[in-house]
C-alpha cells in the first residue's frame, strides 16, 4: 500500500435525504444506526498471522486508529459506522463477503438468516473524502489497494484512512468502492465530536417475508447475477 502524502483528499457531500444502508445481525443489542464509539479494535498486524493457529483481528478496513503514538491526533476522529449507499452495498459486504457462491449461481437460503437490512436517511449534507475516483486516489498518493486489499492488510489501510481523514478536516467519513461488489460504494462515517444526524426510516428481518427480503432478493438477481435457492 502507497504511502499517504499528506494532501487533502477530494471530497463530496451527501445531500440530506440521502438513503444509507445496512445488513447487520437481528439480534444486535445495538440501534442500527449507532457509531462505535467505545469498542475501537487494537491496531494488529495481520500479514504474519497463521489461521490455523490464531484468529483473525476484528478490524475493520476503515476503522479509526485511536492510538495517538501511531496517529496523532486519530483519537479526536471519534467513532465510526459503515453504511452502504444503495442494497447492493451492503448485500456485497454483508452477504457476500461471507458466502462462497457455487457454480449454480444459487446462494442457500440460510445466507440471509439472523441478519436484517434497514434503511437510514441522513438527515444532514455530509461531507466525505473520495476513495472512488482514480483522480480523488493520485491527489493522495493512493490506488486500487486501498479499498481493495485483504484483511492482513487491514492495519495499513487503517492508519492510512485516518491519515486522509486527518488530513481532510471538512470531512466526515470516507467514501469508497465495495470490494465485493465492484459498481457498488459505500461510507465510513466518522464522529468527530458531533455524529452526522442519521434517522431510521425502517428494519426487516432477512429471514422472514417483507420488503427487506425481497430488496435484497432483487438486488441478488439483479446486481450479481444469482438467485436464492427457497425451497
Amino acid at each position: 500500500m502507497r504511502t499517504y502524502n499528506g494532501a487533502p483528499a477530494h471530497t463530496d457531500t451527501l445531500a440530506a435525504g440521502t438513503e444509507l444502508w445496512r445488513i447487520h445481525r437481528t439480534d444486535s443489542p445495538f440501534p442500527p444506526n449507532s457509531f462505535n464509539s467505545t469498542a475501537i479494535a487494537p491496531l494488529e498486524d495481520a500479514l504474519t498471522i497463521n489461521t490455523r493457529t490464531t484468529r483473525i483481528p476484528r478490524q475493520g478496513r476503515f476503522d479509526p486508529v485511536h492510538d495517538d503514538r501511531v496517529c496523532p491526533g486519530g483519537s479526536l476522529l471519534g467513532g465510526y459506522l459503515y453504511t452502504g449507499l444503495s442494497v447492493g452495498a451492503v448485500v456485497a459486504e454483508g452477504i457476500l463477503r461471507g458466502t462462497d457462491i457455487p457454480k449454480t449461481g444459487m446462494l442457500s437460503d440460510t445466507a440471509l438468516a439472523e441478519v436484517s437490512l434497514t434503511r437510514m436517511v441522513a438527515g444532514e449534507d455530509i461531507t466525505v473524502a473520495v476513495l472512488d475516483t482514480q483522480a480523488g486516489l493520485a491527489a493522495i498518493n493512493q490506488d486500487g489497494s486501498l479499498t481493495g486489499c485483504t484483511w492482513r492488510d487491514y492495519r495499513d489501510s487503517r492508519i492510512t484512512c485516518t491519515n486522509i481523514l486527518l488530513g481532510t478536516p471538512t470531512a466526515a467519513g470516507v467514501r469508497y468502492r465495495c470490494r465485493h461488489g465492484q459498481d457498488e460504494r459505500a461510507v465510513m462515517l466518522v464522529e468527530r465530536g458531533t455524529p452526522p444526524e442519521i434517522t431510521i426510516d425502517a428494519t426487516g428481518a432477512l429471514a422472514d417475508r417483507g420488503w427487506a427480503r425481497t430488496r435484497v432478493i432483487e438486488s441478488l438477481r439483479d446486481d450479481f447475477g444469482l438467485v436464492l435457492d427457497i425451497r
